[in-house]
C-alpha cells in the first residue's frame, strides 16, 4: 500500500505539471485571442473609414447630379426662349408678307400718282419743302435707333464675357473635384493594400495557433498513453483519474475540431473578403470611368450652351432690325396716304386753275412754262426715291431669307441637342442604377464582415468558457471503483450526456408548446375584438375551432386522433362548398350587372336618336318658317285645310280600292293554283262580274291618280302644311319632354342600381376577407397540430442590420437669365418712348387731313345725284331677280318633298342599324363576361396549384421528419441494446462485488455505494424504456398523418384535373362564341357598308 501511495503521489505531481503547462497554453491562447480582438476592432475602424469615403464619393456624385440638373434647367429655359423666338419669327413672317402686299399696293398707287402728277402744275414748292423736312426727321430717327442698337449690342457683349468667366470658374471647380477624386482613389488603394497585409498576418498567426494546438494534442496523447499504462492498477483512484483524463482528451479533441472549423470559416471569410474587394475595386473603376464620361459630356454641354447663346443673340439682333424695317414701312405708308390726300387737293386746285386759265390765257403762258419745269424736276426726284425704296425692299428680302435659313439651322441644332439631352438622361439613369448596386454590394460586404466578427467573438467566448470549466483537482470525487473494462465506463458516461440532452430537448419542446398555446389565445382575443354585427358567423366558427384546439391538445397522445383528422377534413369540404356557393353568387351578380349595363346603353342610344330627330325637326321647322315669312300669303288657310281634307279622303278611298284589288288578285291566284275540281265550283258569271269590277276599279284608280296629281301640283304651289307642321312640332316637343322625364327617371334608377352593385361588391369583399381569415385560422390550427406532433427543431431568423446613406443636394444660384431680361426690358421701354413721339407728330398730320376732308365733302354732294340715278336702275334689276327667285323657290319646294320621303327611308334604315348595333354590343358584353369567368377560373386553378405545391412541400417535410425519426428510433434501439448489455454487465459486477465483500469485510461502504449506483442505473433504464415507448407512439402517429396527407394530395390532384377539364371546355365555348360574334359583326359591317352606299346614292340623286 505504501508503494502504491508513492506511485500515486508521483503520478499526481506529473499530472499537476501537465495541468500547469495546459494553463500556460490557455493563457497564451487568451493573449492571442485578445490580439485578434484588437485586430478585429482595427478592421472595423477601417471598414468605417471606407464607409465614410464612400459617403464622400456619394456626396460628390450628388453634386454632379445637381450640376447636371441645373444645366438641364438652363437648357429648358433656352428651349423656351427659342420657342418664343420661333413664334415671333412666324409672326414676323406673316407681317412681312402683309407688308409685301401693302408695298405692291403702294407701288400701284405710286404709279397712279405719277400719272396724276404730270397733270399738276401748282403748289409744289410747299410740298417739296414739307417732304424734305419729313425725310430729315426720319434720317435722325434712324440714327437714334442705330445708336440704341449699338448700346444693346455692347451690353450683350459684356454679358457674354460674364458668362465666359462663369464657365471658366466651373471648369476650375471640375478640375479640383477630379483631383480630389484621384486622391480619394489613391487613399482607398492604400487602405486595401494595408487590409491585405493585415489579413496575411492573421493567416500566419492562425497557422501558428494550429501548430501549437497540434503539439498540445500530441502531448495529450502521450499523457493518455502514460495513464493507460498506469490504468492496469487495481485502485479506484487510478480508474477515476483515467476517466477524467479521457474526458479531458475528448473535450480537447472537440476543441480542436471546433478550432479547425473556425479556421476553415476564417479561410472562407478571407476568400469572400478577397472577392468582395475585387468587386469593390471594379465598381470604383466603373465609377471613375463614368465620372470622366460625365465631365466630357458636361464640357460638351457648356460648348453647346455657348453656341446657342451666340445664336440667340444674333436672332435678337435680326428681330430688332425687322422691327425697325416695320416702323419705316409704316411711316412710308402714312406718308403715301398723306401724298394721296395732297394729290386730291392738287387736283381740285388744278381744276380751279384750268377755269382761271380759260378766263385769262394770254396772261399766264410764261407762268405755266415755269410750273411745268418745276414739276418735271419733282418727278425726277420722286423716281429716284422710288428706286431707292425698291433697293431697300430687295435688301430686306435678302435679310429675311438669311434669317429663315438661320432659323432652320437653329431648329436642326435644337433637334440634335434634344437627342443629346435624351442620351445624357439615359446615361444618368444608368449611372444612378450602377451607383445603387455598388452601394448595396458595399452594405452587404459590411454586413458579412460584421457577421464574421460576431461569429469569431462568440467562438472565442465559448472557448474561454470551455477552458474555464475544466476542474483543477483530480481527487474530489470518490475513489471507490474496481478494476473493470474501459468500454463500460465510457458508455456509461455517454449515456448520461445523451439522457441530459434528451431532457433538455423535451423541456424546450414543452416551452414551444406553451408559446404556441399563448399565440392561439392571443389570436382568439384578436378575433373576438372584431365587430359582432359583421362577423357573427365567424365567431361561432372560431369558438368551434378553439374547442377543437383544446380537444387536439387533450388527444395528442391518444390514438383517437384519426377521428379528429376526419372531422377536420369534413369541415374543409364544407368550407369548399361554401366558397363555391359564394363564387356562384358572384357570377350571378356579374351577370345582373352586365344586363343592367346593356339596358343602360340601349336607353342612352334611344335618347340620343330621339334628340337627333328633334334637332332635325327643329331645323326643318326653322327653314319652313323662314320660307313662309319670305313667300307671299296669297292663298288663305281655309282653302289649304279644305284641300288637305279632300286629299286625305281620296287617299283613304285609294287605299280601300287597292286592298280590294289585292284580295281579288289573291282569289285569282288561289283559283289558278287549285285543282280542276275547284275550278268547276266557281261560276263563270261570278268570274266575269269580278273582272268587270276590276276594270271599273282600275279606271277609277287612274282617274283618282290623275286628279290627285292635279291637286298635288296646285298644293305644291301653295304652302298648305304650315299649321299641320306646327301641330306636329308641338306633339314632338311634348314627346321630348316626356322622354327627358323618362330619361331622368332611368338615370336615377341606374344610379340606384350602381350603388346597390357597389354595396354588393363591398359585401362580397368583406365575405372574401372573412373566408381568408377562416382559412388562415385553419392553417394556423394545422401548423399547431404539426408543431405539437413532430416539429422539434425551430430556427430563429437572424437579425439584419441595414444602413442607409443619405445625401443632401446642393443648390447653385443662377442669375444670368434675369440680367438678359432686364436689358431687353430697357430696350423695349426706349422703343416705346420713341413711338410715343412719333404718334404725337402723326396726330398733327391727322388734324391737317381732317381739314382737307371737309373740303372733299363739298365735292361729294355733286356725286350723290349721279348715285341716285344708278340706284333707280339697280332697283329694276332687283325686281327681275326677285321674280327669278320665286320660280326657284317653287322648284325647291318640290325637291323638299322628295327629300322628306327619302329622309323617312333613311330613318327606318338607321333604326335597323341601331338595333343591329345593340345586338352586337350584347354579344360583346357576353364575350367579356365569359372572359372574366375564365380569368376567375384560371386564378382559382393557380391558387389550387399553389396549395398543391404547399401540400407537396409539407408532405416532403413530413417524409424527411419521418426518416429522421426512423433514424433516431434505430439509434435509440441500438442504445437500448447497449444499455441492456451494460445492465447485464453491471449485474455481473454486482456478483463479483458481493464475492469481494465476503472476502473483504473492510469494504462495506464501497459495496453500499455500488449497490446504490446499480439501483439508480436500473431506474434510468426503466425510464429510458418508457421514453422509447413514447417515441414509438409518436412515430405511429406520424405515419398516420403522412398517410392522411397523401390522401389529401390525391384528392387535390383529382380536383385539379376536373378544374382543368372545365377550363378547357369553357375555352372551347369561348372560342366558338367569339367566332360566331366575329361572323355576325362582319355580316353587320357588310350590311352597314351596303346601307351607307345606298344612302350615298340617294343623297347624290337628291343633290342632282
Amino acid at each position: 500500500m505504501i508503494m502504491l501511495k508513492d506511485q500515486l503521489a508521483k503520478q499526481n505531481a506529473e499530472a499537476a505539471e501537465v495541468i500547469s503547462q495546459l494553463k500556460l497554453d490557455v493563457k497564451s491562447g487568451e493573449k492571442t485571442v485578445s490580439t485578434l480582438e484588437t485586430e478585429k476592432m482595427e478592421m472595423s475602424k477601417e471598414v468605417q473609414n471606407q464607409k465614410e469615403a464612400l459617403n464622400q464619393c456619394s456626396l460628390a456624385l450628388n453634386d454632379l447630379h445637381m450640376t447636371n440638373q441645373l444645366q438641364e434647367n438652363k437648357i429648358e429655359e433656352l428651349k423656351e426662349q427659342l420657342k418664343t423666338s420661333q413664334r415671333y419669327s412666324s409672326k414676323n413672317e406673316q407681317e412681312i408678307m402683309e407688308l409685301k402686299k401693302n408695298l405692291t399696293e403702294r407701288e400701284e398707287e405710286c404709279s397712279l400718282l405719277k400719272n396724276e402728277l404730270t397733270k399738276i402744275h401748282q403748289k409744289s414748292d410747299s410740298y417739296q419743302d414739307h417732304s424734305a423736312t419729313e425725310r430729315e426727321e426720319e434720317i435722325s430717327k434712324n440714327k437714334l435707333i442705330n445708336t440704341d442698337l449699338e448700346k444693346s449690342i455692347m451690353n450683350l457683349q459684356t454679358e457674354n464675357g460674364r458668362l465666359h468667366l462663369t464657365c471658366e470658374e466651373l471648369k476650375q471647380q471640375l478640375q479640383i473635384a477630379n483631383s480630389e477624386k484621384g486622391k480619394i482613389g489613391f487613399e482607398k488603394d492604400t487602405m486595401l493594400e494595408a487590409l491585405k497585409l493585415e489579413k496575411g498576418q492573421l493567416e500566419r498567426e492562425l497557422n501558428q495557433y494550429e501548430k501549437r494546438l497540434l503539439e498540445q494534442a500530441h502531448k495529450y496523447e502521450q499523457t493518455i498513453e502514460e495513464l493507460s499504462n498506469a490504468r492496469n492498477m487495481d485502485t479506484t483512484a487510478l480508474q477515476y483519474e483515467h476517466e477524467r483524463l479521457v474526458k479531458l482528451s475528448q473535450d480537447k479533441e472537440f476543441e480542436i475540431a471546433d478550432l479547425k472549423r473556425n479556421i476553415e470559416q476564417m479561410e472562407m471569410d478571407h476568400e469572400e473578403t478577397k472577392e468582395m474587394l475585387t468587386t469593390s475595386l471594379a465598381g470604383q473603376k466603373q465609377l471613375t470611368e463614368l465620372i470622366k464620361e460625365k465631365e466630357v459630356f458636361v464640357e460638351k454641354i457648356k460648348i453647346r450652351v455657348f453656341e446657342l447663346e451666340q445664336q440667340y443673340d444674333d436672332y435678337i439682333e435680326n428681330v430688332k432690325r425687322i422691327e425697325g424695317l416695320k416702323q419705316n414701312l409704316e411711316e412710308r405708308e402714312k406718308s403715301l396716304s398723306a401724298m394721296k390726300e395732297e394729290t386730291s387737293h392738287l387736283k381740285e386746285e388744278n381744276e380751279r386753275l384750268k377755269e382761271q386759265q380759260s378766263r385769262s390765257l394770254p396772261l399766264a403762258e410764261p407762268k405755266t412754262l415755269d410750273i411745268i419745269t418745276e414739276l418735271e424736276a419733282e418727278i425726277t426726284q420722286l423716281t429716284i426715291l422710288k428706286n431707292s425704296l425698291e433697293e431697300e425692299i430687295k435688301l430686306n428680302k435678302k435679310t429675311f431669307e438669311d434669317q429663315n435659313l438661320k432659323m432652320a439651322q437653329l431648329q436642326q441644332s435644337l433637334q440634335e441637342y434634344k437627342k443629346e439631352t435624351e442620351e445624357s438622361k439615359f446615361q444618368h439613369e444608368e449611372m444612378n442604377i450602377v451607383h445603387r448596386q455598388v452601394c448595396m454590394e458595399k452594405d452587404e460586404e459590411i454586413k458579412s464582415l460584421q457577421r464574421t466578427v460576431e461569429q469569431i467573438k462568440t467562438q472565442l467566448n465559448n472557448q474561454r468558457k470551455v477552458i474555464q470549466q475544466d476542474p483543477p483537482d483530480l481527487f474530489q470525487e470518490s475513489k471507490v471503483q474496481t478494476l473493470n473494462g474501459e468500454n463500460g465506463n465510457e458508455k456509461h458516461d455517454l449515456s448520461k450526456v445523451e439522457i441530459e440532452r434528451l431532457i433538455k430537448g423535451l423541456k424546450e419542446r414543452e416551452m414551444e408548446i406553451k408559446l404556441l398555446n399563448e399565440k392561439n389565445v392571443s389570436l382568439s382575443r384578436q378575433i373576438d375584438q372584431l365587430s359582432k354585427d359583421e362577423v357573427g358567423k365567424l365567431t361561432q366558427i372560431i369558438q368551434e375551432k378553439n374547442l377543437e384546439i383544446q380537444a387536439l391538445h387533450a388527444t395528442v397522445s391518444s390514438p383517437s386522433y384519426k377521428q379528429d383528422v376526419l372531422f377536420l377534413q369534413q369541415q374543409l369540404q364544407t368550407y369548399a362548398t361554401e366558397r363555391e356557393q359564394v363564387l356562384a353568387v358572384l357570377s350571378e351578380k356579374t351577370r345582373e350587372n352586365s344586363q343592367l349595363k346593356t339596358d343602360y346603353h340601349k336607353l342612352v342610344d334611344i335618347v340620343a336618336a330621339k334628340e337627333s330627330t328633334m334637332k332635325k325637326l327643329q331645323e326643318e321647322n326653322q327653314k319652313l318658317s323662314s320660307e313662309l315669312e319670305s313667300s307671299s300669303h296669297d292663298m288663305s288657310r281655309e282653302t289649304i285645310k279644305n284641300l288637305s281634307r279632300i286629299i286625305r279622303e281620296k287617299d283613304i278611298e285609294i287605299d280601300a280600292l287597292s286592298q280590294k284589288c289585292q284580295t281579288l288578285l289573291t282569289v285569282l291566284q288561289s283559283s289558278s293554283i287549285n285543282s280542276g275540281s275547284e275550278l268547276q265550283g266557281i261560276n263563270s258569271n261570278q268570274f266575269e262580274e269580278l273582272l268587270q269590277e276590276r276594270d271599273t276599279l282600275k279606271q277609277q284608280v287612274k282617274k283618282m291618280e290623275e286628279w290627285k296629281k292635279q291637286v298635288m301640283t296646285t298644293v305644291q304651289n301653295m304652302q298648305h302644311e304650315s299649321g299641320h307642321l306646327q301641330e306636329e312640332l308641338q306633339k314632338l316637343q311634348i314627346q321630348i319632354s316626356v322622354d327627358s322625364e323618362n330619361n331622368s327617371q332611368l338615370q336615377l334608377e341606374y344610379n340606384g342600381l350602381i350603388q346597390g352593385y357597389e354595396q354588393n361588391e363591398k359585401k362580397l369583399k368583406t365575405f372574401t376577407q372573412e373566408l381568408a381569415q377562416v382559412q388562415q385560422s385553419i392553417g394556423n390550427l394545422n401548423n399547431t397540430r404539426d408543431v405539437i406532433l413532430g416539429k422539434l427543431d425551430m430556427v430563429t431568423p437572424p437579425l439584419l442590420v441595414t444602413t442607409s446613406v443619405e445625401g443632401k443636394p446642393l443648390e447653385v444660384p443662377s442669375n444670368t437669365s434675369s440680367q438678359m431680361f432686364d436689358s431687353e426690358c430697357q430696350s423695349v421701354n426706349e422703343e416705346l418712348e420713341f413711338t410715343k413721339k412719333t404718334l404725337q407728330e402723326k396726330d398733327l398730320l391727322i388734324q391737317t387731313l381732317q381739314e382737307n376732308n371737309r373740303r372733299l365733302s363739298d365735292s361729294m354732294a355733286a356725286s350723290s345725284e349721279v348715285e341716285r340715278k344708278c340706284q333707280q336702275e339697280f332697283g329694276l334689276e332687283v325686281k327681275q331677280l326677285k321674280d327669278k327667285s320665286d320660280i326657284l323657290q317653287m322648284s325647291l319646294k318640290e325637291k323638299d318633298l322628295l327629300i322628306k320621303s327619302k329622309g323617312d327611308q333613311l330613318l327606318s334604315l338607321r333604326e335597323n342599324l341601331s338595333n343591329k348595333e345593340s345586338e352586337n354590343e350584347l354579344l360583346k358584353q357576353s364575350v367579356t363576361n365569359l372572359k372574366e369567368r375564365t380569368l376567375i377560373l384560371e386564378m382559382d386553378v393557380c391558387t389550387l396549384k399553389e396549395e398543391n405545391d404547399r401540400i407537396a412541400a409539407k408532405s416532403q417535410e413530413k417524409e424527411t421528419e419521418f426518416r429522421a425519426l426512423q433514424e433516431t428510433n434505430m439509434q435509440f434501439s441500438i442504445m437500448l441494446r447497449e444499455k441492456e448489455f451494460e445492465h447485464n454487465f453491471m449485474k455481473e459486477k454486482a456478483l463479483t462485488f458481493e464475492k469481494m465483500l465476503k472476502e473483504r469485510e473492510q469494504g462495506k461502504t464501497e459495496l453500499n455505494q455500488l449497490l446504490n449506483e446499480a439501483k439508480s442505473m436500473h431506474e434510468k433504464a426503466v425510464a429510458f424504456q418508457q421514453e422509447r415507448d413514447q417515441v414509438m407512439l409518436a412515430l405511429k402517429q406520424k405515419q398516420m398523418e403522412t398517410s392522411a396527407l397523401q390522401n389529401e394530395v390525391q384528392y387535390l390532384r383529382e380536383k385539379e384535373q376536373r378544374l382543368n377539364q372545365e377550363l378547357d371546355r369553357l375555352r372551347n365555348h369561348l372560342l366558338e362564341r367569339e367566332d360566331t360574334s366575329t361572323r355576325e359583326a362582319l355580316a353587320a359591317e357588310d350590311r352597314e357598308s351596303k346601307l351607307k352606299k345606298k344612302v350615298r346614292d340617294l343623297e347624290e340623286k337628291l343633290q342632282s
